[in-house]
Order: structure tokens, then sequence, then C-alpha cells
């Protein structure tokens, strides 16, 4: 697998639920890779992408929730979260894991 087909994870520091997805991955042996929400370059990267602006923004700006996962050409955040923290279920059809 090459690093191009390896999702990525973007995360920022004292994130809960970004620890939490990145343990989790770990624990099924699942490589990733993990991008900082605070790395500019990474930002500009992201306001230049369409898919990105259409998720995450309106004429006011943009609002992102960490973490983010981006995979398969997508970005998935609500998916993988409920009440009760990750949807294991859910995680693992976005991962390939089933």
């Amino acid at each position: 697998m090459t690093e191009m087909n390896l999702p990525i994870i973007i995360t920022k520091k004292d994130c809960h639920r970004c620890k939490e997805l990145k343990e989790w991955l770990k624990n099924n042996n699942r490589r990733y890779v993990e991008k900082d929400i605070d790395d500019v370059e990474f930002v500009q990267q992201l306001l230049n992408d369409k898919n990105f602006i259409l998720t995450f923004c309106d004429e006011e700006g943009c609002i992102v929730n960490t973490p983010i996962v981006i995979y398969k050409g997508r970005y998935w955040f609500k998916e993988l979260w409920g009440v009760s923290g990750l949807r294991e279920k859910e995680a693992k059809k976005i991962f390939d894991l089933e």
C-alpha cells in the first residue's frame, strides 16, 4: 500500500477524539498519515480543494472539527462519531476493516 492510498487524519493538539481515533486505528493495524490542522501549508492545500470548501465552508468562513478523515476522495467526520464516542461499525466500513 502506498502512502497515497492511506487515509489522512487531520488532527490538532489536545483533541481527545483525535487520540481516540488514532489509538483505534493502531489497535486495528490500520496505517494512516497524520496532518495537523495548524500546519499553514496543509491548510492552504485544503482551501484549494473544492470538496473541502463544499463540505466545511460557507460565505462566513470554514468550520472544522477534528479529527477529519480524508479517504477515498471524501471527507469523513460526523459519520465516525456518536454521543457515546467512535462508531466502530462505521469506522470499520470507512477504513476497509470488514
